[in-house]
């Protein structure tokens, strides 16, 4: 199986877990991938174990112009794929048609008009397949395969490798950095929890705004940005707890890793949360941008005997192990092989 994926920089900084975990877990599982995207580009893990070749965009901004659809046909011609998966609308502007399965990758409900030339959208999130069944992506166009999480298998840090007190705790904190998604209120009132470090994992266009406004608010001083993937699972590991910031196309994957690594967590009640978490059982959800709730709920979960703390932490692991590499991974391959089969003899039959 050969598969080429075409990726939008920008929406690989939003979607950099997804992506990234997917690519690498196919590669371990021998699948031969190769990858365009925009010029200057940071894939990450990606560029170690895949090749990347890259479009240019023009002084004006476009990157759909004729040299670039050109130069991306003939690439595509020249490695031959099985599969072709465009994730971000840059990248579906820009996939040439061919002699393979298109794939378009979903995991929000936006418009589905630049989807028209994708044989399949691809979700990793049950509500969006309702949404893409509803607006004219069937059964038969649109299909369901969750994220995965990567179980940690790091050597065991400690708190002094970040420069924290050996009796502190620690709250981790992961979401994309962008503005308005709820880092802002979230901030506010973290600040003044007392004798508390923070572990603030992503990645995102806004990175500076956001630790500037954790300066605003005091609490630069006791934060860790965690800009890497590996590290985030690291500094998660040492944590007591875990918030994840809320607007955020990657929630699913950061409450599966949270629970995958027995921490607690809190978020926002969003379409994402709702088809993970139920509140007081697996985890707990407050409305969003309500700083009254969320500071009425830290105080809960900070206070909470042990004994309940452990059920909720075993309920979402229970959950989770669902969702573990080995099996899902499988899971990719083995609807990939099937729709490859079916383009086949589609075109078979129309070729008799």
């Amino acid at each position: 199986m050969k598969i080429l994926h075409f990726i939008d920089s920008s929406y690989f900084s939003l979607h950099r877990k997804t992506i990234s975990e997917i690519i690498l877990s196919l590669n371990k599982n021998g699948v031969e991938q190769e990858v365009i995207t925009s010029f200057g580009a940071s894939l990450g893990l990606i560029e170690s174990v895949v090749p990347v070749k890259y479009w240019k965009v023009s002084k004006k901004g476009k990157s759909d112009t004729f040299m670039n659809k050109f130069k991306m046909w003939l690439e595509a011609s020249r490695f031959s794929p099985d599969i072709l998966i465009k994730w971000g609308m840059e990248a579906r502007r820009l996939a040439p048609s061919g002699d393979f399965v298109q794939i378009s990758f979903l995991n929000e409900k936006e418009s589905l008009k630049s989807f028209d030339k994708s044989d399949y959208i691809m979700t990793n999130l049950e509500s969006v397949l309702e949404y893409a069944k509803q607006n004219g992506f069937s059964g038969a166009k649109s299909f369901y395969v969750p994220s995965f999480v990567c179980e940690y298998s790091g050597k065991p840090l400690d708190k002094r490798d970040f420069y924290m007190p050996e009796k502190s705790r620690i709250i981790y904190i992961a979401g994309n950095f962008l503005k308005n998604i709820g880092w802002e209120a979230m901030f506010e009132v973290v600040s003044s929890i007392q004798n508390t470090y923070f572990f603030i994992a992503g990645s995102g266009n806004e990175e500076e705004y956001i630790k500037d406004y954790a300066s605003r608010v005091n609490m630069k001083a006791r934060s860790r940005f965690i800009p890497d993937i590996d590290k985030s699972l690291s500094a998660l590991q040492l944590s007591d707890f875990a918030i994840l910031t809320f607007d955020d196309v990657e929630l699913q994957k950061n409450i599966l890793e949270a629970w995958l690594s027995k921490k607690l967590v809190l978020t926002v009640k969003t379409d994402i949360s709702s088809e993970f978490i139920k509140d007081g059982v697996n985890g707990f959800v407050v409305p969003k941008n309500d700083t009254y709730f969320l500071r009425k709920k830290l105080k809960e979960i900070m206070e909470m005997p042990e004994e309940e703390r452990a059920k909720i932490i075993n309920n979402a692991f229970e959950t989770a192990k669902n969702f573990v590499e080995a099996e899902v991974a499988l899971n990719y391959i083995k609807v990939f092989e099937e729709l490859i089969l079916k383009y086949k003899s589609r075109k078979n039959l129309f070729n008799n």
